[in-house]
């Protein structure tokens, strides 16, 4: 059986790894910089990057801003006093979607001017992972969490750290009924700027389209509660027929009846779509290109989270940008408040968003132009 091929991150990182464990490397001593990793190995910025992360994440070494990266002592952290001073980050995936790796590098360079350490843990989206590691994370010594929430779920673990007044800090999600810390953006804006930028390009027929809950997940409700209201200030009804929380995709292609909707959408005269997140937006780019419509002649597309992958699609897309490092800056400020103070003063932090425009929306053409699905 053939095996798998490791990616070209965790190669670099192995091969660091084995020099620490053969003891070539030895506690204390300074990595070669992502620019040197990247030149001796041949490869990106963001794949060394990446790899001093995961070496980062697996507790072999230790990032300082301005100052690099160190070998960390394995097995004696207690000794050395270090061990009070690790703050631990729950991700749903260690992939690129929403630009995580920014969260990382924010909260590292706040905890490492800071004196603190940071450690990466992952649950695949996996609910027990997820659960496992709000429990045990805590029993093993960790001060503090930044915790990424998949979903409304664990909510009987998060209440009692909040009871305990464990350090715990949400992002990208927030959730109402707990009265947990978080930093968040500012969803509500992002989604009435997106809407207002097509409006005061003349659209009046804006979909609106998510692919995610709105009832579970805050950011989709906020972006949604701003496009409604961006329409309600231009005095433009809200069409419930265009507007819908149920795509279904696999991360590339749409089922058949997601497809039947874009056409009847069509026939309602939409000229402009908001896609609640990138990802979908280029689900929805591809689609209608297949079905040769072209953007933005034959409609306007924006997205929301600014991703590195919507520079590289055909028609660079315009959508709302989040600051992810920010964001994780402000959720490691919040953690080390805590643990100094046993409070934090401000408990909920909205991070300003901004619009980037790119060539995926245009002024409003004339109605005939999007007869392509009517002609098929």
């Amino acid at each position: 059986m053939a095996t798998e091929r490791k990616t070209l991150y965790s190669q670099i990182a192995e091969d660091i790894k084995l020099q620490i464990l053969n003891g070539d490397l030895v506690p204390g001593d300074q990595l070669p910089t992502e620019f040197e990793l990247a030149e001796r190995y041949d490869v990106s910025r963001i794949t060394s990057q990446r790899a001093l992360v995961e070496l980062e994440r697996e507790g072999l070494i230790y990032r300082r801003q301005g100052k690099g990266s160190f070998v960390l002592s394995r097995g004696n952290t207690n000794d050395q006093g270090i061990s009070h001073k690790v703050i631990s980050m729950i991700l749903p995936s260690d992939g690129p979607a929403g630009r995580r790796i920014d969260y990382i590098n924010g909260a590292t360079d706040y905890l490492s001017d800071n004196g603190y350490y940071l450690t990466i843990h992952t649950t695949d989206n996996d609910l027990d992972q997820e659960r496992n590691a709000l429990i045990n994370l805590p029993n093993d010594g960790i001060s503090g969490i930044i915790f990424y929430p998949t979903s409304r779920k664990n909510f009987d673990i998060l209440y009692a750290m909040y009871l305990s007044k464990y350090p715990i800090v949400t992002i990208d999600k927030h959730f109402q009924s707990l009265p947990i810390c978080s930093v968040v953006s500012n969803n509500f804006d992002g989604g009435y700027r997106a809407t207002s930028h097509l409006i005061e390009l003349g659209h009046r027929r804006i979909a609106y389209l998510s692919n995610l809950n709105i009832e579970e997940i805050s950011t989709v409700r906020e972006r949604f509660f701003g496009y409604c209201t961006a329409l309600k200030k231009h005095d433009i009804a809200i069409d419930h027929n265009i507007i819908n929380f149920a795509l279904t995709y696999d991360g590339e292609k749409f089922a058949y009846k997601t497809i039947d909707m874009l056409k009847r959408m069509f026939n309602r005269g939409v000229t402009a779509i908001f896609a609640e997140h990138d990802y979908l937006a280029i689900a929805i780019y591809k689609t209608l290109q297949n079905e040769g419509i072209r953007i933005p002649e034959d409609i306007s597309l924006i997205g929301f989270d600014n991703v590195e992958i919507l520079e590289h699609v055909d028609i660079p897309l315009t959508s709302v940008d989040q600051n992810f490092y920010e964001i994780g800056r402000e959720a490691a400020s919040m953690i080390v408040e805590m643990i100094q103070n046993g409070y934090c003063e401000v408990p909920q932090k909205v991070i300003p968003v901004n619009m980037v425009f790119r060539n995926s929306v245009s002024e409003i053409k004339p109605r005939e132009v999007c007869k392509v699905f009517r002609e098929k």
